[in-house]
């Protein structure tokens, strides 16, 4: 498997900012994590006041938590995800780049899902990844 964060020994967290809240995960090791964790945030704003709101979902190697550990960095408004079918980012990749230098190309991958729902919305069901499998003909 490709690499998925530059660097070899990293150990990686996840930063996610929401509208000025901030939830973090758990530290893993190495340069392809596997997170699995969810966040919950709840506002109490109008939809018009929130969706633009910004999102950043910043990686950090956990080592130092200065800012030039920033390993990548993405970020989308609120109101972009709900704009989606079903108010949803299902199982995407987002490409994470230098939040000081955008033109520096891609940093490294995550792979999230993302919901935003209002009252009375429900989320889409989530099926877990199942491995592809190939064809035999």
């Amino acid at each position: 498997a490709l690499p998925i964060l530059p660097g070899k020994h990293v150990k990686p967290v996840v930063k996610v900012t929401v509208a000025g809240q901030t939830k973090r995960t758990r530290i893993q090791k190495g340069n392809n994590p596997f997170f699995d964790e969810t966040f919950f945030f709840n506002f109490f704003e109008s939809p018009a006041e929130l969706f633009d709101e910004p999102i950043f979902i910043t990686v950090f190697d956990s080592r130092s938590l200065r800012t030039d550990s920033v390993l990548g960095e993405f970020r989308m408004d609120v109101g972009a995800i709900y704009s989606e079918p079903r108010h949803a980012f299902l199982r995407k990749w987002l490409l994470l780049s230098d939040p000081e230098d955008f033109a520096a190309g891609a940093k490294g991958y995550l792979k999230v899902s993302m919901f935003v729902l209002g009252t009375g919305d429900e989320a889409p069901v989530e099926k877990k990844d199942i491995p592809e499998r190939s064809e035999e003909h």
